[in-house]
């Protein structure tokens, strides 16, 4: 490995140890540190970008802990690496998720067409969203997604938010380790009592476009 791919790698793991230690924080409730925090880490994130982290050849995966197979834990805190728009995404590193002004971006992968495709959400739409989440999951409450279809449909709001973003949002919750999916059981909101805080971090910590 030459010089400036070790800087590469080197850029790519401070990314991913900025990104896992403000999950850790806004976990645990270090929300004063959070203003520090999110600067470095954007600057960390643009510069990965910038010079993305590359192999000619991928690497056999490493084994699997029960930490990194375990849904409840965020993304971030298992060491899994944000979207990069530049790289090549394969079939299993799909959904991926970014932010593109003040939209939330879902990149998915289609099984009919085999192929990646787009879901864009306003980010008033994943506030709404969030906002239904928040209520139907308040004290651990299981709910499901018709629950949260219903209430987004029943909500005064001058424009409804149509189903396929709703969808595209709880993935995205789910994907950022915030909601814990139970099969056809439903959803459950893993720390309840900072998820309005959580939503608003992981908003700002995702890459964008």
């Amino acid at each position: 490995m030459d010089g400036e791919l070790r800087l590469r790698k080197l850029i790519a793991d401070l990314d991913g140890a900025a990104r896992s230690e403000i999950a850790l924080a806004a976990g645990e409730g270090r929300f004063d540190e959070l203003p520090q925090l999110t600067p470095m880490a954007k600057e960390i994130a643009g510069l990965a970008a910038r010079w993305p982290y590359k192999v000619s050849s991928t690497p056999s995966a490493p084994a699997r802990t029960d930490a990194t197979e375990d849904p409840a834990v965020p993304r971030a805190l298992r060491g899994e690496a944000a979207p990069r728009a530049s790289a090549k995404l394969k079939k299993s590193d799909y959904p991926q998720f970014l932010r593109e002004k003040l939209d939330l971006v879902k990149l998915g992968w289609s099984p009919r067409e085999k192929g990646p495709y787009e879901h864009r959400v306003p980010k008033d739409g994943v506030d709404a969203v969030a906002s239904a989440v928040a209520t139907k999951g308040k004290a651990g409450h299981r709910f499901t997604m018709d629950e949260i279809l219903k209430t987004l449909a029943s909500a005064k709001s001058a424009e409804q938010v149509p189903s396929y973003q709703t969808y595209a949002v709880v993935s995205w919750l789910k994907w950022a380790g915030m909601v814990l999916q139970h099969g056809r059981q439903g959803y459950t909101v893993v720390r309840p009592q900072t998820f309005a805080t959580s939503i608003e971090t992981a908003w700002q910590s995702l890459p964008q476009r």
